[in-house]
């Protein structure tokens, strides 16, 4: 990876628990998304985006929330209880995710919160074929002082 590194993005399903609404007519994924919103706001400065989509297809297992970022492992958590509480404790995650290589956070630094709640993990993407083209062609260091063979 570069020595730029990409940011996180968590990605909260606006629909999970829809049967399930609170007193201001809410569901659940909504709760947590605002929950994420604030928690992201308080955070200050972090490598962190929340955004949402309308549904994960993890209505069984609501609220659910993906993490992704280029060049690196994606997660999938669910079963999370749309509080403050779990809000910190994902944009905490996804701060060290961020951070990493590759999207390995040790299990040691993992929020508590979050212990139980991941439910999948899934390759990177693929570089697009133009990129990988570009990457595997030898440039000037790479040449070595042999000539061309076809020259």
């Amino acid at each position: 990876m570069s020595a730029v590194r990409s940011r996180a993005e968590i990605v909260a399903c606006e629909t999970c628990g829809n049967a399930q609404r609170d007193a201001e007519g809410r569901v659940p994924g909504e709760t947590l998304l605002a929950a994420l919103r604030t928690a992201l706001a308080r955070a200050g400065d972090v490598p962190v985006d929340v955004a949402s989509v309308r549904c994960l297809w993890a209505c069984k297992r609501s609220c659910a929330v993906a993490l992704r970022s280029a060049g690196r492992v994606g997660y999938l958590l669910a079963d999370l209880e749309p509080t403050e509480v779990s809000a910190r404790a994902l944009i905490d995650y996804a701060a060290l995710y961020a951070a990493s290589d590759d999207g390995a956070v040790p299990y040691r630094t993992w929020p508590a919160a979050l212990k139980g709640h991941f439910l999948c993990r899934f390759p990177r993407a693929a570089e697009p074929e133009a990129e990988r083209a570009a990457a595997a062609e030898p440039g000037p260091a790479e040449w070595g002082s042999e000539p061309n063979p076809e020259r």
